[in-house]
């Protein structure tokens, strides 16, 4: 069968292949003078450009140059400009095996390099194991390795090796993750996350699916289904500084895988890793079911405002011909009644030529119910909505 490969070709290659561009070449293989004093003693042109690539290589990426293997043109040119050689010379060398392996060991030697060994394996999974605990993507792992090789002066592992140590810090940390979000859970703890795949006896689905259906409606009815769910993952008794055991990217890394998969299949993991990816499911429902609540209600309260100062206007709205008629009377009226004083004048027989003095007292009845009170506002008409807000 063949195997599943975990680090992508193009990954590989940015780990594994020499650097060529202008800015990383000159970071990586600019030579000192120390360097071209080593290289001339080699001799022949090819011998000392092959010398100057297999000591580029075990700088960065920071291995041997394989047999047969030829550098990237763009190498090759920049460390045969350097040394003063032609550059179509480094197909010569790397024809010779022989060659190859003595520069090889005669760099390894002065550079002090030491190869990959088991123990550098142990020990680089001990110092991996907490960064894979909070981030624990493949090539962001293998990346780390490397580099942690370089300086500790370790020639870099090949990469079927770097896979599968970072494959196995990958299970470590993920167990570890696994570990401190079900440590100290009780026995009732555990039965009730179980209990969350079951399914619930008044419908076709689990609890599990139940709580991820968040209602989105702006109803007083949406806000008591998210109230009941958050009430329902509130009583496993899981305490929300849980959260803070793990990475908080690791977390939502981890809710987000379990919100992706079947309550079916979550009830075949093996108990601790069931009991881990509940945990994160439930710890990120008590916050995204708080948030959701609070986001409601503040729709909710926004809509019962938004309805009364609608009833506000339109009651103006409403009212405007009635006002209009009082206002353009009662001008009319406080300009005869000035008329009058200014001729000296009877001020009631300058209203009564106005207005009749019967349907004058009732358009001041009229007024007095068209009239608001001195401190009315649009909220006045929240109390109309109690019945809804008290659900």
């Amino acid at each position: 069968m063949k195997r599943r490969q975990e680090l992508t070709a193009a990954q590989l290659a940015a780990l594994f292949d020499p650097a060529t561009e202008q800015r990383d070449m000159v970071r990586h293989y600019t030579l000192s003078d120390a360097d071209i004093a080593m290289i001339r003693r080699c001799r022949g042109d090819h011998s000392r450009l092959g010398y100057a690539l297999m000591l580029c290589c075990l700088r960065y990426p920071g291995r041997h140059l394989h047999a047969n293997e030829r550098p990237p043109a763009a190498l090759i040119a920049f460390v045969a400009q350097q040394i003063d050689v032609c550059p179509d010379g480094a197909g010569d060398v790397q024809a010779s095996e022989l060659t190859r392996r003595r520069h090889a060991a005669e760099l390894q030697r002065r550079l002090r390099l030491r190869p990959f060994a088991a123990r550098h394996g142990a020990e680089l999974t001990k110092w991996l194991l907490p960064q894979a605990v909070e981030n624990d993507r493949l090539g962001h792992l293998a990346e780390l390795v490397l580099e942690e090789c370089r300086q500790r002066r370790i020639i870099i592992p090949p990469p079927r090796t770097l896979e599968r140590l970072c494959l196995a810090v990958r299970y470590r940390a993920r167990r570890e993750i696994e570990h401190r979000l079900t440590d100290g859970l009780s026995a009732e703890q555990l039965r009730r996350l179980d209990a969350l795949t079951n399914r619930r006896s008044e419908a076709a689905h689990s609890w599990l699916a139940w709580l991820r259906q968040m209602p989105e409606a702006t109803k007083p009815a949406a806000m008591l289904g998210l109230i009941e769910r958050l009430n329902h993952v509130r009583a496993i008794g899981l305490d929300p500084a849980r959260a803070h055991r793990v990475h908080q990217a690791r977390l939502a890394q981890l809710a987000r895988e379990t919100s992706r998969t079947t309550a079916q299949h979550i009830a075949g993991y093996e108990p601790q890793r069931r009991h881990a990816a509940l945990t994160a499911a439930v710890l990120d429902l008590i916050s995204s079911l708080t948030d959701q609540a609070v986001d409601l209600f503040e729709r909710l309260m926004g809509t019962m405002f938004r309805k009364a100062e609608g009833r506000y206007a339109r009651s103006f709205q409403d009212d405007a011909r009635a006002i209009n008629e009082k206002v353009r009377l009662y001008a009319q009226v406080g300009a005869a009644l000035i008329a009058a004083r200014e001729a000296k004048r009877d001020a009631f027989a300058a209203i009564a030529e106005v207005i009749p003095w019967d349907r004058f007292r009732e358009t001041i009845a009229e007024a007095e119910a068209l009239a608001r009170p001195d401190d009315f506002d649009a909220y006045q008409a929240l109390p109309e909505h109690y019945a809804g807000l008290r659900r």
